[in-house]
């Protein structure tokens, strides 16, 4: 058996999914390129498209984050170092700016989204001793925010330059379009991912906001900035700021030994339970980024907290860890009856769920509290809800219906009834659940075509989607008129290339997929914004039929029964093996997964 070795990559780009589909350049276009590299050498930067491992990226600091021009660049030297000292902010992006000539530096707009780009060509159009007229073409991978969130971003980008000559050395003069762009290697190399962690509606979990910040390292200061600032658009409604938009940073953030110092103003009459959130929100932020200590807070010249005057540490806010740790995770399958996979093969559940004969998918909420399950009666299926292990009552029926999900609260769950995302409550006392559709026009404003698959984060504040055979996230939030609501809808990844068949999520940061007709069917999508990654395939047997996940293992039901791959941070599996002996015609099923 032929197995799929690793590839060590560099960054969150390196490992993009292959677009499958062609180019739209011209024939012109593609002769203009031959000869540029036939002339000059220039070459396209690499985009690997072979299956990878689930492993974390090794990283290099440099020691020089971003070129400045030398007197003998030539003209595509110099552009495409342009290209990546435009990664580099600082000062209105200075260091890009000494790549242009004062008029061109004064005409260019530099604000706005920062777009990275793939497969970098540099096509000469006209030449002479004094000028040069080019244009830079590359394929949009993402699109960077002021605020830094990375969303994903697809199809072709032309930037027409003229460059001129004078004193020996080659500048850019003009036709240099607003914002600013930079390649995947340079992004790679220069910015490292942080999570802002927000409080949910309840304030009573965190959840986070990817954001991507340039540097050699995470500045603390820079990061406590960023989440004083709020949280990112598509999150609003979903998450809250916990002692309101005024608090502010005074001063850097000061790490000494073992001591992490953060000033803050602004926090007025805010009540001890806001000040503790606030607090649980810059520790585990700063904890996450690798500033790691003891915390003193203060807050308008005393303590953030009298009590904590002496300082915090990551226990004394363990009850909003964003992550906790659950320990092992059992697998549980579907086969007509929900079991539970043993070292020797599978137990039934208690109650009627383990003693079914009709049941097609389920659901676990995180703390193995409560199941949800979706059984095949009379022509229609029945969604069914109840404690784990114990009675279970009907919470609605229809034609179709798939994906159930829990999100953070053990009585609330999710699932697609005909189409229709929809909300369910248990009941406080007796059986029987309150369903509420959610608006989803936010989701047919991105995508009108239809839903065919629907789960929710294991902390409740996203949603991925399978929309118009395309992925999408959403926030979990509450419209104007307090209608449960799918907000901030966006394209999660591009070049999936397939239909998708199956949704889950490994986490709250992860999301994998199945696809159709693929000899790797199962792809990674993060949601910090890098591009879908497909998994490595040894030993799996298309078709896979579906897929779930926990943050340590993806398990997928392909032709002949379940299997599963490590992702553990480190030490990824190479290849997949039986998750036990499930039968055939298992679903597997994960723990809020």
């Amino acid at each position: 058996m032929s197995i799929r070795r690793p590839t060590t990559q560099p960054g969150p780009f390196a490992t993009a999914a292959p677009r499958g589909r062609p180019r739209r350049r011209g024939a012109v276009l593609g002769v203009l390129i031959a000869a540029l590299v036939a002339l000059t050498g220039c070459v396209a930067i690499p985009d690997s498209s072979s299956p990878q491992p689930v492993e974390e990226f090794s990283r290099t600091v440099p020691t020089n984050l971003v070129p400045s021009p030398g007197r003998g660049d030539d003209p595509e030297t110099l552009v495409r170092n342009f290209v990546k000292a435009m990664a580099d902010p600082a000062d209105a992006h200075r260091a890009a700016r000494r790549f242009l000539t004062p008029g061109g530096s004064e005409r260019w707009d530099d604000q706005g989204p920062k777009t990275v780009l793939n497969d970098l060509n540099v096509v000469i159009d006209e030449r002479n001793e004094s000028a040069v007229r080019l244009r830079m073409v590359g394929e949009k991978i993402g699109v960077l925010s002021p605020i830094g969130q990375l969303t994903p971003s697809e199809g072709e980008m032309v930037i027409p330059l003229l460059l001129t000559r004078s004193g020996g050395t080659w500048r850019i003069e003009g036709d240099v379009p607003a914002g600013t762009i930079t390649d995947t290697a340079q992004f790679d190399s220069t910015f490292r991912l942080a999570e802002l962690y927000y409080p949910d509606r309840t304030a009573t979990r965190l959840a986070g906001d990817p954001r991507w910040l340039f540097g050699a390292a995470i500045d603390p200061t820079e990061l406590v900035r960023r989440l004083l600032a709020g949280p990112s658009p598509d999150l609003n409604g979903a998450v809250e700021t916990a002692a309101g938009r005024d608090v502010e940073l005074r001063g850097p953030v000061v790490h000494d030994g073992d001591t992490i110092t953060v000033n803050l103003n602004g926090l007025g009459d805010a009540d001890t339970r806001s000040r503790t959130v606030l607090a649980a929100q810059v520790i585990w932020t700063l904890d996450r980024a690798g500033v790691r200590g003891t915390y003193l807070l203060n807050a308008d010249g005393g303590a953030l907290i009298p009590e904590r005057a002496d300082g915090w540490r990551t226990a004394d806010v363990m009850a909003f860890d964003p992550e906790p740790d659950t320990g092992d995770v059992p697998l549980h399958v579907v086969r007509d009856a929900l079991l539970r996979v043993t070292a020797t093969g599978t137990a039934p559940v208690g109650g009627p769920l383990g003693t079914a004969n009709d049941l097609v998918a389920a659901a676990i909420s995180a703390n193995q509290a409560r199941v949800a399950a979706v059984a095949a009666r009379a022509g229609r299926q029945v969604l069914l809800q109840g404690l784990y292990g114990g009675g279970v009552s009907e919470v609605t029926s229809g034609e179709e219906i798939t994906s159930p999900s829990f999100g953070a609260t053990t009585d609330t769950g999710f699932a697609l009834v005909d189409g229709r995302p929809i909300q369910w409550t248990a009941a406080a006392e007796g059986p029987g659940a309150r369903v509420v559709p959610l608006d989803v026009s936010q989701v047919a404003e991105v995508d009108d075509g239809p839903i065919t698959s629907f789960k929710v984060s294991p902390d409740g504040v996203r949603a991925a989607l399978v929309v118009g055979g395309r992925v999408l996230l959403a926030a979990l939030a509450t419209n104007d008129r307090g209608v449960p609501a799918l907000t901030g809808a966006y394209v999660a990844a591009y070049g999936i290339d397939a239909p998708v068949v199956s949704i889950a999520w490994g986490g709250v940061t992860t999301i994998y997929l199945a696809r159709a007709g693929i000899d790797a069917p199962v792809m990674r999508i993060p949601v910090s914004g890098q591009p879908a990654v497909e998994l490595v395939s040894g030993n799996l047997k298309p078709p896979v039929r579906s897929v779930a996940a926990t943050r340590s293992k993806v398990y997928a039901a392909d032709s002949r029964t379940v299997m599963e791959l490590g992702t553990a941070p480190g030490s990824p599996d190479q290849y997949w093996t039986e998750a036990g002996d499930v039968g055939d015609g298992a679903v597997p099923v994960t723990q809020a997964g």
